[in-house]
């Protein structure tokens, strides 16, 4: 990991000149803490030189993606970057084709990456309404709590808004008739439809019968809108005379995609997540140690690849249909091995440069951030990432005994979020967490004092 940074502006030069300039660009995104290139092609030792500026954590070539890792202060590099290459004008005629799979984690990153921390305070707000509800019930029947509790399910019930913003975006199609599309999933009279069908009344759409399916809270249907959406619009640019595209191409879009949702594209796609989250909650159901071991073991296996936006709608999917989510549990063990390795690291080394970034890093992990642990420590020392899998496995397998859920969405698992576990109907899920998650903290600290590391170069205390 290079020496921390404050000139953004001149990283963003860096980075561009070194993936050979904005010609070699077809898409530019980001996430929480990594800067997401598509490259038409990449130079010969672009990946070695950028991962050398200081500023830099590693650079991660997965997915059809060039993955430069920055950490937190990604976005800042982003906002200069994008101004650099004039994003809106970077050609995408020259896209190379990719798996459908890529394409699929490619789309899904795109999607949340940029509004995740809206959803993770949301989350955090849910947590605290948890705790004051828990402390002192009568709280919840309070003008207060009623404000904060609406305030933070808001991200959630409007959730194909958002969505439609960032899709639009992704697929290169007007935002505003996105918004407008998507809009019409969470309008009221919808759901109050959607009400009257689920109680037995017959509505029509043309003689069609119309779906039961509402979709506040839901992933796949708005972003299926959304590409679909590309198609059309682009259809009727071209078809339509100039002088009367700006007026009908928004009325033609929304006349066919919202009705075509309502009847096939979102019944569909929403039980396809519910379908997928059911297929994991079987798992949990026959056999819980194994969900535990798997996700608490390989889940940040998952995010060195950059693929883990991808189990995003089937943890929305499970808590829109059940109201709890056993993955994103298991999800802050992982996390919070991860975090007992870094600092593990921290207690052992004798390097003063290690011990500054594994406590900068073990401080960005606390708050569900791990990328900076990962390439900055652990990973690069290869003994304690795999002590810190080994530890969320075990963690993971433990908490699994207890029961444990989450009962509130958290856009990034971690410490923070651990109250999200609590639940007067079942407490066993929150002593079930704070047990695995003990495991994975000082099994990785304790395991890493015991065995060390494997990296030569860190010297260690005896």
């Amino acid at each position: 990991m290079s020496k921390k940074v404050r000139d953004y502006e001149n990283l963003a030069n860096d980075i561009l000149e070194k993936i050979g300039g904005k010609e070699n660009i077809i898409k530019a995104t980001r996430c929480a803490t990594r800067l997401r290139l598509v490259l038409k092609t990449v130079p010969l030792n672009a990946v070695e030189e950028i991962t050398e500026l200081a500023g830099v954590i590693t650079v991660v070539q997965s997915g059809g993606q060039f993955q430069v890792v920055i950490g937190p202060h990604v976005g800042e590099v982003y906002d200069y970057f994008v101004k650099l290459i004039d994003l809106d004008t970077v050609d995408v005629a020259d896209q190379p084709k990719t798996s459908i799979l890529n394409r699929i984690i490619a789309t899904m990153s795109a999607v949340f990456a940029p509004f995740v921390y809206i959803l993770a305070a949301a989350g955090i707000l849910q947590g605290l309404l948890i705790i004051m509800k828990l402390i002192n019930p009568s709280l919840q029947t309070t003008g207060a709590f009623k404000v904060f509790d609406f305030i933070s399910w808001t991200p959630f019930t409007f959730l194909p808004i958002l969505i439609a913003i960032t899709a639009a975006k992704h697929f290169k199609t007007n935002q505003f008739i996105a918004l407008a599309c998507c809009a019409a999933l969470v309008n009221p009279s919808w759901a109050l439809m959607a009400a009257q069908i689920a109680s037995g009344e017959s509505i029509k759409f043309f003689g069609v019968s119309l779906s039961e399916t509402t979709y506040t809270s839901t992933v796949l249907p708005a972003i299926l809108l959304v590409w679909l959406l590309s198609y059309v619009q682009r259809f009727f640019e071209k078809i339509l005379p100039e002088v009367i595209r700006s007026l009908f191409v928004p009325l033609f879009c929304m006349v066919i995609m919202v009705p075509l949702t309502l009847l096939i594209v979102g019944p569909l796609s929403n039980g396809a997540a519910v379908a997928i989250a059911d297929g994991y909650n079987k798992l949990v159901e026959v056999a819980p140690p194994l969900a535990g071991a798997l996700i608490g073991g390989f889940w940040q296996v998952a995010v060195i690849f950059g693929v883990h936006w991808g189990i995003t709608p089937m943890c929305l999917a499970n808590f829109e249909a059940y109201g709890r989510d056993s993955f994103q549990a298991f999800q802050t063990i992982a996390v919070i091995a991860q975090v007992g390795a870094v600092f593990g690291v921290f207690l052992k080394t004798r390097d003063k440069e290690m011990k500054k970034i594994s406590l900068s890093a073990g401080i960005t992990g606390l708050f569900g951030i791990t990328e900076p642990a990962i390439y900055g420590v652990t990973l690069r020392l290869k003994r304690p990432f795999l002590i810190g899998c080994l530890a969320g496995a075990v963690g993971g397998l433990v908490a699994s005994f207890f029961n444990t859920y989450y009962y509130a969405y958290a856009g990034l698992p971690g410490i923070l979020t651990s109250v999200n576990a609590l639940n007067s109907d079942n407490p066993s899920s929150f002593i079930g967490l704070m047990i695995g998650s003990a495991i994975a903290l000082f099994g990785s600290i304790i395991a890493i004092q015991v065995f060390g590391t494997e990296n030569k170069k860190i010297k260690t205390s005896k």
